[in-house]
C-alpha cells in the first residue's frame, strides 16, 4: 500500500505542472513559452463571431418590394455581393445596418452604432437605401409615397435630420466617390414614341443653383433624338420641379448608365454610347459615338465597336477622360456585363466566385459554411412563424461583404452580422476593393 503522504506530494507536483504550462503556453517561444501549431482558417469554418443581432417582428423583412433599378432587369432581394457602390441598392448597407419593409407601408433603416441598433422609420414603404461609399455619414433614401410616386430624401448619420428631399423615381444612387446623388424618373412617352429617362444631379458639397437642362447643342456631336426635352418648357410638371442639374435621355431596353463621379457619366445603349460632363452647373457632353458600352468597375470603361469585315474592336478608357486605348487583339472576350464584377489588370471577379481571365483570389468558400451553420436556426424560425416558409424557402440568405470582412444572415425571426473567417480571399479582397 503507498503511504499516503506520497499521493499526496504526486498530486501536487502535478497541479505545480499543469499551472506552469498555462501560465508558460501563452508566452512566445523566445521568452519560454510553448509552441503551437497554427490551425489553418479554411478549419474555423463554421464557428462565427457575432457582431450583432436583430430581432424581427412578425411582418418586417430586410427586402424592398418591386423596386427596380436601372442595371438591373429583376427586383431586389439579390443574394450577397460585394457591397460596392456601382452595384444596384440592397437591403443590407455595408457592416452598419440593414433596410425593412413592414406591415401597413411602414418601413425603418437600422443602424448598428456605438454598440446599440439606431432606427431610422418612415411612413412610407422603401424602394431603396444606400449609405454614401466614402464616409457613411449620408444615408439615401427612396420611399414608394403611392402609386406610381416615389419621393427621396438625404439624411444625414446618425442624427437623422433630413438635409434634404424631393420627388423622384423608384430608385437613387450616389456617385462611385460618393460626392453626388443622381436620382430620376422616366417622362411619360407618348403613344408609340420611345421612353425618356430624366435624371438630376445633385452635389453633397456645394448648393444646387438654379436647375439647368441638358441643351444636347455641342459642336461636332450628333443632334439629340427627336422629342427629347432640351428645353425645361418641354418636360412635364413633374420634371419642371426637379432641382439640379437635369439631363434627359433616349431609354430602350438593356441601356445603362454609370455615375462614377459626381461630376461624370455614361450612358450606353441599343443607339451608342455618351460621355457626359457637369461643367458649370449643367450637363454637356465629352463625346458620343457607335459601339457597346460597358464599365470594368472601378478602374474603367469598356467599347466594342464592329469591324467593317468581321470581328469586334475592343477599346478602354478611364472613367474621368474621354481616353480610348485598343485593347490586344489575342486578349480574351469580355464577360457579359453584371454589376458585381470587379475588375483588375489580369482578371475579373464578384462575390459569387464568378471569375473572368487570370485571378490571384481564392475560391470562395463561406457562404456555404454560412448556409450550413445557421440552418438549424433557421429550421428553428420556420416552426415559429409561418411567415418564414415563404420568405426563405430554400434557407438562410447570406450576403456576404467580404472586403469589410462580415455577413449578413437572415434567418427568419432575426437578422445576424457576423464576423467572416480571415482567409486569404478575405485579405485579399480588403487589398483590392479598398
Amino acid at each position: 500500500m503507498i503511504p499516503q503522504r506520497y499521493i499526496i506530494a504526486t498530486l501536487f507536483i502535478a497541479a505545480m505542472l499543469l499551472l506552469f504550462a498555462v501560465v508558460q503556453a501563452p508566452r512566445p517561444v523566445t521568452s519560454g513559452g510553448v509552441s503551437a501549431v497554427e490551425v489553418p482558417a479554411v478549419m474555423n469554418l463554421g464557428s462565427y463571431e457575432s457582431l450583432a443581432e436583430l430581432r424581427l417582428e412578425d411582418g418586417w423583412a430586410p427586402r424592398f418590394q418591386g423596386a427596380l433599378d436601372p442595371d438591373q432587369s429583376e427586383p431586389w432581394p439579390f443574394e450577397g455581393g460585394f457591397g460596392t457602390p456601382w452595384e444596384p441598392a440592397s437591403p443590407y448597407l455595408g457592416d452598419q445596418g440593414l433596410a425593412l419593409n413592414g406591415p401597413q407601408g411602414r418601413s425603418e433603416v437600422v443602424l448598428w452604432r456605438g454598440l446599440e441598433w439606431r432606427r431610422y422609420r418612415f411612413d412610407a414603404p422603401l424602394a431603396s437605401a444606400r449609405l454614401d461609399p466614402a464616409r457613411g455619414n449620408r444615408l439615401l433614401v427612396t420611399l414608394q409615397m403611392g402609386d406610381g410616386r416615389f419621393e427621396t430624401r438625404l439624411l444625414e448619420v446618425p442624427e437623422g435630420r433630413v438635409i434634404w428631399s424631393t420627388e423622384s423615381g423608384p430608385w437613387s444612387r450616389f456617385s462611385w466617390d460618393g460626392k453626388a446623388v443622381l436620382l430620376g424618373f422616366f417622362e411619360k412617352a407618348e403613344p408609340r414614341g420611345e421612353s425618356r429617362l430624366l435624371l438630376t444631379a445633385l452635389s453633397l458639397e456645394a448648393d444646387t443653383g438654379e436647375p439647368t437642362l441638358a441643351a444636347w447643342d455641342e459642336p461636332g456631336l450628333p443632334p439629340p433624338p427627336r422629342g427629347l426635352a432640351t428645353k425645361p418648357e418641354a418636360l412635364s410638371d413633374d420634371g419642371r420641379d426637379l432641382p439640379g442639374a437635369r439631363l434627359e435621355l433616349p431609354w430602350h431596353a438593356g441601356d445603362r448608365f454609370w455615375f462614377p463621379r459626381g461630376d461624370r457619366l455614361w450612358h450606353g445603349g441599343v443607339l451608342g454610347w455618351s460621355a457626359w460632363s457637369l461643367l458649370g452647373g449643367r450637363w454637356r457632353r465629352a463625346a458620343a459615338g457607335p459601339g457597346l458600352l460597358t464599365a470594368q468597375p472601378p478602374q474603367r470603361m469598356a467599347l466594342a465597336a464592329p469591324l467593317p469585315e468581321e470581328g469586334m474592336a475592343r477599346r478602354t478608357s478611364p472613367v474621368d477622360a474621354v481616353a480610348w486605348a485598343p485593347v490586344a487583339a489575342g486578349a480574351l472576350p469580355w464577360p457579359a456585363w453584371d454589376p458585381a464584377w470587379a475588375w483588375r489588370e489580369n482578371g475579373a471577379f464578384d462575390a459569387w466566385d464568378q471569375r473572368w481571365n487570370e485571378s490571384a483570389l481564392p475560391p470562395e468558400r463561406q457562404r456555404q459554411a454560412l448556409i450550413e451553420a445557421y440552418r438549424p436556426e433557421w429550421r428553428a424560425a420556420t416552426n415559429l412563424r409561418a411567415s418564414v416558409k415563404g420568405w426563405l424557402p430554400g434557407g438562410p440568405e447570406v450576403a456576404l461583404r467580404e472586403p469589410l470582412g462580415a455577413a449578413w444572415i437572415w434567418v427568419g425571426d432575426r437578422v445576424l452580422l457576423v464576423r467572416l473567417v480571415e482567409a486569404e480571399r478575405v485579405r485579399l479582397l480588403k487589398k483590392l476593393l479598398r
